[in-house]
């Protein structure tokens, strides 16, 4: 095998390496968009999500005001020597 035979088949390899170098670019690219699209999908859903968050749950203060003697017997409250509450 000399050089001679080895330059003829040069040129088919660097065309070849080329041609699987650009599909494996075009692919990794409709990967890439692809990726893209389900980011961002998902990051409306996340962010449309968190805006409805406030409309679907009470407010606070009101959550506490109807509560407000609930969490007063479960933080404010003692045990006699049998375990049981005492108020």
């Amino acid at each position: 095998m000399n050089y001679q035979d080895l330059s003829e088949h040069v040129g088919a390899l660097v065309s070849l390496l080329g041609l699987f170098a650009g599909v494996s670019g075009l692919l990794v690219w409709r990967m890439l968009v692809r990726l893209e699209k389900k980011v961002d999908e998902l990051s409306h859903h996340f962010f449309s999500c968190r805006e409805e968050l406030g409309d679907r749950f009470v407010p606070r203060f009101e959550h506490e005001v109807e509560h407000h003697g609930m969490w007063e017997a479960l933080n404010y409250h003692d045990h006699d020597m049998r375990g049981r509450v005492v108020r």
